[in-house]
């Protein structure tokens, strides 16, 4: 084949797979799906190669279909950052960071000053959200996640993984000292953000007993449960990175010395053509400087 099909063949099948669905592609590029599924068909014909099949789902891709989108997606994400780029020239740049309030709020937002300093010509937008981002849909650049660091089809880099160690005021503790045990946990109310299983992970890692992980108070996300443990409601278990200003200045303590690794983290994730952008490779690289040198 010599020429390359019709721009408008490759930018259906692209919907289409990315939706795995024709009528969903279908509503997103405002047209029928009778139209869709036409420009499918001549695309399949002139290629001579089979792109989807049909499964107990709908559809699915083919393995040929599979390396063919895989391809066009880097090919027209290529082509919006360049569209973009053009666009915004003589103005500021942008970039979109996807993570939870908790790490917007205890790491993120008071090291992003350093970066405006180096870089005043970038603006860093931050969304803030508990679900995973959809790179294709959401307008994001990066995402930081909580979790294992498998995503498909996306680059994982690891960012935050040092241990979870209990935190609390100091007005919690007698005369300014350790508790002698953790079984003392059980005179405190235990502090949990949303996923409330780090606390019977540490309880069992340390061996402690008569203490009810599934006990005290639940809040929405770290910065909340952080807020509560500065106000001396309870115990709270959190990363040192995550807590370095509020330990720094003496707002919480850690009354034991036991800390336990979970095998969860902090990943910063994205699509691997993001970093075709210059000022995506530069946030990039502060991102990850800036965790290695707290």
């Amino acid at each position: 084949m010599k020429r390359l099909p019709p721009l408008k063949a490759l930018h259906y099948f692209e919907c289409v797979s990315r939706h795995m669905s024709v009528k969903n592609a279908a509503a997103e590029l405002n047209v029928t799906p009778a139209a869709v599924s036409q420009q499918i068909a001549k695309l399949t014909d002139l290629l001579q190669i089979t792109l989807f099949k049909k499964d107990q789902r709908g559809i699915a891709l083919t393995v040929e279909g599979e390396q063919f989108f895989l391809d066009l997606r880097t090919a027209f994400r290529q082509l919006e950052e360049a569209t973009r780029r053009l666009l915004e020239q003589g103005s500021h740049a942008k970039i979109t960071v996807s993570c939870t309030t908790g790490f917007a709020m205890q790491w993120l937002m008071p090291q992003l000053p350093k970066f405006h300093a180096a870089h005043p010509t970038i603006d860093v937008r931050i969304s803030t959200s508990n679900r995973l981002a959809d790179f294709s849909r959401d307008d994001v650049d990066f995402a930081v996640r909580h979790g294992l660091g498998r995503y498909a089809g996306l680059k994982s880099e690891l960012l935050i993984d040092d241990p979870l160690q209990p935190v609390c005021s100091p007005h919690l503790l007698k005369n300014n000292r350790q508790f002698k045990s953790t079984n003392e946990l059980n005179k405190l109310t235990l502090l949990h953000d949303e996923g409330k299983q780090d606390w019977r992970l540490w309880l069992e890692a340390t061996e402690t007993e008569g203490v009810d992980w599934n006990s005290g108070q639940v809040f929405d996300d770290l910065s909340a449960t952080i807020a509560a443990a500065k106000r001396g409601q309870g115990v709270a278990l959190a990363r040192k990175t995550l807590v370095k200003e509020e330990l720094k200045n003496k707002e919480l303590v850690m009354p034991f010395k036991a800390a336990i690794r979970t095998g969860i983290a902090y990943y910063l994730v994205y699509p691997s053509a993001v970093l075709l952008r210059g000022e995506a490779q530069l946030f990039h690289d502060w991102l990850c400087s800036a965790v290695k040198a707290n």
